[in-house]
């Protein structure tokens, strides 16, 4: 009895987790203090590493100039979404096109659409001609359901 109200609570915090965007290493903690979950109860799997180059456009002054946003994900299998579904973000790169010198200083990521899609913001400085403009922009990177990224 007690075994099937830990596996009832487990499962119930992985979809939450799921729905809400808890980490894998949140949930590992779980397992670590001997909660064991099955794949009856909703569990992830690790699945895949994949990577997409995407390209939006930076206002440089009077120039459009556009910048190339790499990233490279991790997926997992839901068996609550019977999908793929997005698990964490291993790295984000960006450059830039044209005579100008491309900086990232950062990004930010926020994973929305019940784990199908992250948008992620990208920040950083274009130097041209003399002049240093401060740039950040986002770009949606989408899971299909076998772990492809588009």
């Amino acid at each position: 009895m007690i075994r099937q109200l830990i596996s009832v609570a487990v499962a119930v915090m992985l979809v939450w987790g799921i729905l809400f965007g808890i980490g894998k290493d949140s949930l590992a903690i779980l397992n670590q203090k001997g909660i064991n979950s099955s794949k009856e109860s909703g569990t992830i799997t690790p699945q895949s590493i994949a990577s997409k180059t995407k390209t939006t456009t930076i206002q440089v002054g009077q120039t459009v100039q556009t910048l190339y946003v790499t990233g490279t994900f991790e997926t997992q299998y839901s068996d609550v979404h019977k999908r793929q579904l997005f698990s964490g973000v291993k790295s984000i790169s960006s450059k830039a096109s044209g005579s100008g010198t491309w900086t990232q200083t950062g990004y930010s990521v926020e994973l929305i659409d019940s784990g199908r899609t992250y948008v992620i913001t990208v920040s950083g400085k274009y130097s041209y001609n003399g002049a240093t403009y401060t740039i950040s922009t986002s770009i949606e990177f989408y899971c299909n359901a076998n772990g492809s990224i588009g």
